[in-house]
Order: C-alpha cells, then sequence, then structure tokens
C-alpha cells in the first residue's frame, strides 16, 4: 500500500489512478495523518467485511452451543475454507 501526501495526489492523480487500476491501494494523508484512501473498484467494502465477520462470529456461537465444545477462531476459520462449514 502506497502512502502519499495531499499536494502529491493532487500533482500525480492520474498516475495513482493508474495504480489503483492495476490493484494498488492509495493512502493519502496530510500532515502525516491518513485523510484518505483510495481503492480498486470491487475491494471489499469495510461493511462487507464487518457483516461477514459478524456472521462468522455468530456461526462460531452456534457450533458452541451445539457441540458444547469450545472451537478456536483458527479451528471454524480452517473449518470454513475446508468446505467442513
Amino acid at each position: 500500500m502506497a502512502k502519499v501526501t495531499a499536494f502529491e495526489a493532487k500533482t500525480r492523480f492520474g498516475e495513482l489512478l493508474e495504480r489503483v487500476a492495476q490493484g494498488e491501494e492509495v493512502v493519502i494523508t496530510r500532515h502525516d495523518r491518513p485523510v484518505a484512501r483510495l481503492v480498486p473498484e470491487g475491494a471489499p467494502r469495510l461493511d462487507d467485511v464487518r457483516r461477514a465477520v459478524t456472521g462468522l462470529r455468530e456461526l462460531q456461537q452456534r457450533i458452541r452451543r451445539r457441540s458444547k465444545a469450545k472451537l478456536s477462531d483458527r479451528e471454524v476459520r480452517a473449518a470454513i475454507e475446508s468446505g467442513r462449514l
């Protein structure tokens, strides 16, 4: 992920758009503080990620209630990735 100042973003906007189109994320800073992020179209949105995390936590709770066994986040993730859940 590249970081550029607001001034750089203004002067090199076309170049930054090209980099983003290639899949790179660019953070724009002002006084060393992030103020904006350029992301490729179709990149996961924060609210989508939050919904997915909430869904996974609910799934984990249901599994724990059913089996009375405690699964770690890592175990749930592995089960999902292997297609068992």
